[in-house]
């Protein structure tokens, strides 16, 4: 697995030149994948003694980053999550501090400076990265579970390489069932705690770095019936559109499991592009939605910004097989009639 943009040599470097006075800040995702991230970094940093300020867990939308830039730092790390995809706070965010993004979303071709900018492939999360290069920091031996965790949870195992690094530490996995290895399971509970405490993310990080799985395990049967629950209403009521292998639904789950059920339908319909729209709880009159197609054949993070080009207040972004975006209600039908033309 490889660097697209940036390289070992300058994430040491920026490690290196942070000092005692420096006010140290991290912004990761909200998945396990960030959450991983997240956890990695911090073990890097407390090995050279560097005190963390702040950690914030950030989801995406159309003025995210507009809390970051309140925020009292002279370093920033994103770990997973492409700040380069809003250019204009994220320059303002360069202009306070050094910035470093350490991130494996592709990468937004028409920023001009791309200093600070560090992107991995697409099949090489940023969990993963971030676990080798903290070999050189620490002994990461008692973090292979949950590296081994990120890889299944944002399906990057079904990479050759990757998967006999996970079969290196855990000898029993198989392809056919890896949801079901030890290291899946792990990962589901830890995914499913991310929905249950979604406004308090940093209580799951904590049980998280501590591997404690006993109040994650609390959580798994109520998150587990919800999923199952809107499974089975998306199977029976989404719209479906044969010559598109489109499936289409707009529906409001009470916890925030749009993105694990359109996993979870995409994985039984590969060849099929899953469309999963709800309403955005705490933003009036905003929609979000996430988007899989597990064949390849469709890029769906292109196919999303195409979609919303033009649209106010609107964002997209994601990798070819998973992507998700959110913009005002008021287009939704609008979006859809794009959607079918890119399809």
């Amino acid at each position: 697995m490889k660097y697209l943009l940036g390289s070992k040599k300058e994430f040491y470097d920026f490690v290196n030149s942070i000092s005692k006075e420096d006010k140290v800040g991290i912004i990761t995702h909200t998945d396990l994948d960030g959450i991983a991230s997240g956890i990695f970094l911090q073990k890097i940093l407390e090995s050279r003694n560097i005190k963390i300020e702040f950690i914030e867990f950030l989801d995406y939308g159309s003025d995210v980053l507009k809390n970051v830039l309140k925020k009292d730092y002279t370093k920033l790390f994103f770990t997973d999550w492409n700040a380069d995809n809003f250019v204009e706070d994220f320059e303002k965010l360069k202009q306070k501090g050094n910035v470093l993004v350490f991130d494996h979303h592709p990468l937004n071709e028409n920023l001009k400076d791309k200093k600070g900018i560090m992107k991995t492939e697409s099949k090489y999360c940023s969990a993963h990265a971030l676990f080798d290069l903290a070999e050189n920091y620490f002994n990461t031996k008692d973090f292979e579970w949950l590296v081994c965790c990120a890889i299944i949870a944002d399906y990057t195992w079904d990479v050759e390489e990757n998967f006999e690094f996970i079969k290196s530490i855990y000898p029993k996995t198989k392809k056919q069932d890896i949801w079901n290895s030890e290291p899946g399971k792990i990962g589901s509970k830890i995914t499913n705690a991310l929905i249950y405490y979604k406004k308090n993310l940093k209580r799951v990080y904590d049980l998280v770095l501590k591997k404690d799985f006993g109040e994650l395990e609390k959580v798994e049967k109520i998150i587990n019936g919800e999923v199952e629950k809107w499974i089975e209403k998306f199977e029976k009521e989404a719209e479906y559109y044969f010559e598109k292998n489109l499936y289409f639904y707009y529906g409001n789950p009470k916890y925030k499991i749009t993105s694990k059920v359109a996993s979870m339908i995409s994985t039984k319909n590969p060849d099929k592009t899953i469309i999963f729209v709800s309403d955005v709880s705490d933003k009036n009159d905003f929609v979000k939605l996430s988007a899989r197609n597990q064949s390849g054949n469709v890029v769906l993070g292109n196919v999303l910004k195409n979609c919303i080009k033009g649209f106010e207040d609107a964002d997209a972004s994601g990798h070819d097989k998973a992507a998700a975006g959110g913009f005002p209600k008021k287009y939704l039908n609008e979006f859809k009639k794009r959607l079918l033309k890119e399809l």
